[in-house]
């Protein structure tokens, strides 16, 4: 009797997708694309979003050769990092999407690592990884072994750059190096409430804790890893300790990580956090110890600091509550009308 051999079983496939948002560093851009070019699993699609006033960007993808790398150029006429990741994602034709900065090489096996994580449990919704930051002198090789954590006071811990160990569960990740299953990100936009002179900082953060406070998995693994080439730390404004900070982006970033936060927190979990931000914040954006604390560094400019960091975290709170009032009266109007048999009229954003 002749024995039939089982069929065998493909293995289950993904497609994965990059976005790279990129402004003026087509030298950056470049060396972040041949990184993607080495991957031994290579991207199924490659979106790169640059402005519409990037001259040099759009010269260098107009003349750049046909590496056999899936590249497709999406043009935002908004400013900012929220506008260029929005049109990414719009953009997005794959089940992964994955983002880099501009100024960041992949390891090789950077998209085969993080595939694996997404094939191994289907309620993943995203995976990020150890973006190892290179000063623009040497690599910072510290480690940190808390990484994406949301404090029950809604103090966020990050480290995504000193991450080690094995793969562990987080809350957030960094913009730097992270990735999303599509059904998971699906209706969520990287909010357009956070402001930005040259960037809008806590982006990242807010849309991770989105799309955990979902119900879904966010996996962060070390090993996931890339090489970022940040340049000088007081270069990167809103992460760093130094009297070069322009202040004003301080009180942003300040404003930002109170909208990220805010609508995720009970009423008694945000008098927690303001009370936190306001006796001891963070070193970049800091409270009244905080402010102590680097006064023999920085002297006055310390205190300036302090100053602009409240002032963007009270007018956040401010926004914050004037919108919850809004939705508040919106949402028992609504129902009024319910109840009598009418309802209201669609709203401009719907």
């Amino acid at each position: 009797m002749t024995q039939v051999e089982k069929p065998t079983m493909p293995e289950p496939t993904l497609s994965v997708g990059v976005l790279v948002c990129t402004y003026r560093r087509p030298a950056d851009l470049k060396r972040c694309l041949e990184g993607l070019r080495r991957q031994t699993r290579l991207p199924d699609d490659v979106i790169v979003v640059r402005r519409d006033t990037d001259d040099a960007t759009r010269e260098w993808l107009d003349r750049r050769a046909n590496d056999g790398l899936p590249v497709r150029v999406q043009v935002v006429s908004h400013p900012g990092i929220v506008a260029a990741r929005n049109t990414g994602h719009d953009a997005c034709r794959t089940d992964i999407l994955a983002s880099i900065d501009d100024d960041v090489v992949p390891h090789a096996e950077w998209l085969a690592r993080m595939e694996r994580h997404f094939l191994s449990d289907r309620t993943i919704g995203g995976v990020g990884g150890r973006d190892h930051v290179h000063d623009g002198e040497r690599f910072d090789e510290r480690l940190a072994p808390v990484v994406g954590r949301l404090q029950w006071f809604g103090r966020p811990i990050g480290n995504h750059h000193l991450g080690y160990g094995p793969p562990r569960l987080v809350q957030n990740f960094k913009g730097a190096n992270m990735a999303f299953r599509a059904e998971a990100m699906a209706g969520i936009r990287f909010d357009t409430r956070l402001t930005g002179r040259k960037i809008e900082a806590h982006e990242d953060l807010a849309f991770s804790l989105a799309v955990w406070r979902r119900g879904w998995k966010l996996v962060y693994d070390p090993a996931v890893l890339v090489y970022h080439y940040a340049g000088r730390p007081e270069k990167r404004a809103y992460s760093a300790v130094s009297a070069a900070v322009d202040p004003v982006e301080i009180q942003d970033a300040a404003y930002n990580m109170v909208v990220a936060l805010w609508d995720g927190l009970t009423p008694l979990r945000r008098l927690a956090f303001i009370l936190w931000s306001f006796l001891i914040g963070t070193k970049v954006e800091p409270g009244l110890a905080q402010a102590v604390r680097y006064t023999r560094q920085l002297g006055f400019e310390s205190w300036r600091r302090f100053f602009f960091a409240q002032k963007g975290r009270w007018t956040a709170y401010r926004d914050m509550i004037a919108q919850s009032s809004a939705r508040t009266r919106y949402g028992i109007l609504d129902r009024r009308l319910l109840k009598a048999g009418l309802s209201m009229p669609l709203r401009s954003e719907d």
